[in-house]
């Protein structure tokens, strides 16, 4: 064995080990962590097989062998970038499904079973043979239909992932920074060691990319021991803000819509993204019908709204305005609604059977002597 394919052998090996070690000890203390802790024992544990698969097929000496460990590594490799996206997508706050999991699984079973087959068919590999030069352990391939499939659909798993990141770092607190960093650099260096793979700028008939993996779980763990990733999480601004139970519209300086939570989206239905940018009386035109009753001003104040929907009943609004100061100090204006139609029906309620008697339905003695004394003060 060559000092090279040494080389290999004990960087991927590394990798596997690390991502175990990771794996291992995310699940010892899963109990002391959030649930996004399962998820990432899914990625790591994906990952290990994918790495020790990688390191036993450099120590084959032909074909047949060379092939079993391909497929034990697509057991795990095309799983591993989805169960990625799944730990990212719920570390900034969006919620996973069921069915996202089914959904994002369907592809790499679809390879798994390809690579198995191969043979029959071609489909992932056109050609699947021992370099005619190097020999073995070194492949020469030549990638078919599927293989494109699968490979636009790895990349974008891995990509989608870090954007999702980056798309967060605004809204991160300083303190939570080291995680997204962690987070970014661990989706983006197999990202970009696959890209130069495909591109031919690495050693012929190897695939480097368990190669580097080393790095992304050194920055896991670097971050799970200095900044407490999975203990404690940064909470995104969108799962807080959607959490509320009010309504909450926030106006710009203009008292033009820049953005509304779900429980105003459910309040009135015919609230839409595309309203964004526009003023808000017409908006609220589209919305009712008629003219907003109150005046906006940059102020604090609470005033109640009854409303008709679209079926007729009435509901009754507790409107709250508060002042707001945004990016820039840029002023705007937040808008509170909060439904106390149940409440205030019983409040009328409590005060029929205050003044009036239940059989009858005229006024009790309460009402009675309400009544005379106010009539005796005029």
């Amino acid at each position: 064995m060559n000092l090279d394919l040494t080389a290999y052998i004990t960087l991927i090996c590394t990798s596997g080990v690390l991502n175990l070690y990771l794996c291992f000890y995310v699940f010892i203390k899963r109990h002391h962590y959030a649930n996004i802790a399962h998820l990432f024992i899914l990625h790591t544990g994906f990952t290990t097989i994918y790495c020790m698969g990688a390191a036993f097929s450099l120590l084959s000496v032909n074909l047949e062998e060379m092939k079993f460990w391909t497929v034990i590594q697509y057991v795990s490799m095309p799983f591993s970038p989805p169960a990625g996206l799944l730990f990212v997508m719920q570390y900034v706050g969006i919620k996973v499904r069921k069915k996202h999991i089914f959904a994002l699984f369907i592809i790499p079973f679809i390879s798994l079973i390809m690579v198995a087959t191969n043979d029959w068919h071609h489909f992932h590999y056109r050609v699947f043979e021992i370099d005619p030069v190097l020999g073995a352990p070194y492949i020469h391939q030549e990638i078919g239909t599927w293989y494109m499939i699968h490979g636009m659909f790895i990349f974008s798993s891995m990509f989608v992932a870090f954007l999702l990141a980056v798309y967060r770092w605004k809204e991160t607190a300083k303190a939570y920074r080291l995680q997204l960093i962690a987070l970014m650099v661990g989706q983006l260096v197999p990202i970009v060691t696959a890209f130069v793979y495909l591109m031919g700028f690495t050693p012929q008939g190897i695939d480097p990319v368990p190669m580097v993996l080393w790095i992304s779980s050194f920055l896991y763990l670097w971050s799970i021991n200095s900044s407490r990733m999975f203990t404690v999480m940064p909470v995104a601004k969108d799962a807080i803000f959607n959490s509320i139970n009010d309504g909450v519209i926030v106006l710009d300086e203009a008292y033009r819509l820049i953005e509304f939570n779900l429980a105003s989206k459910n309040m009135f239905p015919q609230l839409k993204k595309a309203m964004f940018g526009k003023r808000f009386a017409d908006i609220w035109f589209t919305l009712s019908g008629s003219s907003f009753p109150f005046t906006l001003e940059n102020k604090n104040s609470s005033q109640e709204l009854q409303l008709f929907s679209g079926d007729q009943s009435q509901y009754t609004y507790q409107v709250r305005t508060s002042p707001l100061q945004y990016a820039n100090n840029s002023h705007g204006l937040l808008l509170i609604f909060t439904d106390i139609t149940e409440l205030k029906r019983l409040q009328l309620k409590l005060e029929n059977q205050a003044y009036y008697d239940e059989l009858t339905q005229i006024y009790n003695r309460r009402a009675f002597f309400q009544h005379s004394k106010q009539a005796s003060i005029r």
